[in-house]
């Protein structure tokens, strides 16, 4: 897919690629060569020095401009390093610095992969991914748990959340709803731990179930007729076994016309009635706020006039005033809850 990396030797020639690398190497071994990584780098440091000089971040200045930004300071790097690039080595190059800059680095890749359902890091150097329930290690690196700790702290900052030694795991979210769980050193011992459960941009709906073999007309019939019923449904279930992804589609069974009210920890619902109120839990804050549990949205939705109320998960001490909702009047209540 791109072309082998080339670094010139001093009398222009072009150097041998890495020991066992193909003829034509695909893009996650080229960002593997060190030649790659020490050229990205470079160019990394040199654009935010230049965007320091000029009191600018990242931010600031759009896509293009920053794009633009990188191949100039490529362009004056690679030549004085005897490197030379072709067109889709310098586009790969170009898009790996601004995922460093502006993304979160080696995982921005992956995070764009749409057959990619979980990330999991542990520690600089293995990296595994999820495709269709089975995990598999892949080629990509941290630099060092630095560089590692670097992409954690942008996941966090943003939303006020903090990781450090005095607290040394987190639940965050991305932006486009992924949630981030992290756990650092010295709870850990060999490193960052980081694990990614990606948000599915389009829910599966009743058909998806069925063509893929989840479920039955005659069972998806039957629940359909429990939601609109009111019932109280309760989804229980492992890890990754699709909890959420059934509560996401059950949920289109309710009435356009009913207040719903969801409370989760990491926003993951997809409800597409037109009256929905969406709550989230809250750690401490660095401020000193006070941390907002589930038991007490739960409490609170009660008082908000509500139709539906739907939990992402029950896990605690929220399922007492959940079940008592549920039996004095609150009918229709759906969450889930690991086996």
């Amino acid at each position: 897919m791109v072309a082998a990396f080339r670094n010139r030797s001093s009398n222009g020639s072009a150097a041998s690629r890495p020991a066992g690398a193909p003829p034509e190497a695909s893009a996650t071994d080229l960002r593997m060569t060190r030649h790659y990584q020490e050229l990205k780098f470079a160019t990394f440091e040199a654009v935010l020095e230049l965007f320091e000089a000029r009191g600018l971040t990242a931010e600031q200045i759009g896509h293009a401009q920053l794009r633009e930004e990188i191949a100039q300071a490529l362009s004056q790097i690679a030549p004085r390093d005897g490197i030379a690039l072709n067109s889709a080595e310098r586009s790969l190059l170009i898009d790996d610095v601004r995922n460093e800059i502006a993304g979160l680095g080696p995982l921005q890749p992956l995070l764009l992969d749409p057959s990619i359902d979980d990330i999991i890091v542990n520690g600089a150097s293995r990296i595994y991914i999820e495709r269709e329930g089975e995990l598999s290690l892949t080629p990509v690196r941290f630099r060092d748990d630095e560089h590692l700790m670097n992409i954690i702290q942008r996941i966090v900052s943003p939303i006020g959340r903090r990781v450090d030694e005095a607290t040394p795991y987190v639940d965050a979210r991305l932006p486009d709803g992924s949630r981030v769980n992290i756990v650092i050193p010295p709870i850990t011992l060999d490193g960052p731990l980081v694990s990614i459960r990606k948000f599915r941009a389009n829910a599966m709906g009743p058909q998806d179930f069925i063509r893929g073999g989840s479920i039955s007309r005659e069972m998806l019939g039957f629940l359909a007729s429990a939601v609109r019923s009111r019932l109280n449904i309760l989804i229980v279930g492992g890890t990754g076994s699709g909890k959420t992804t059934l509560l996401n589609m059950l949920s289109g069974f309710i009435g356009d016309r009913e207040r719903l009210i969801t409370i989760e920890d990491a926003a993951e619902l997809q409800l597409r009635q037109s009256h929905v109120a969406r709550m989230e839990t809250r750690p401490a804050t660095l401020d000193g706020g006070r941390e907002v549990t589930a038991r007490d949205l739960v409490r609170n939705a009660l008082r908000m006039r509500p139709d539906r109320i739907i939990l992402g998960e029950v896990r605690g001490a929220e399922s007492v005033d959940m079940l008592q909702a549920m039996s004095t009047g609150h009918d229709g209540a759906m969450a889930t809850r690991h086996a």
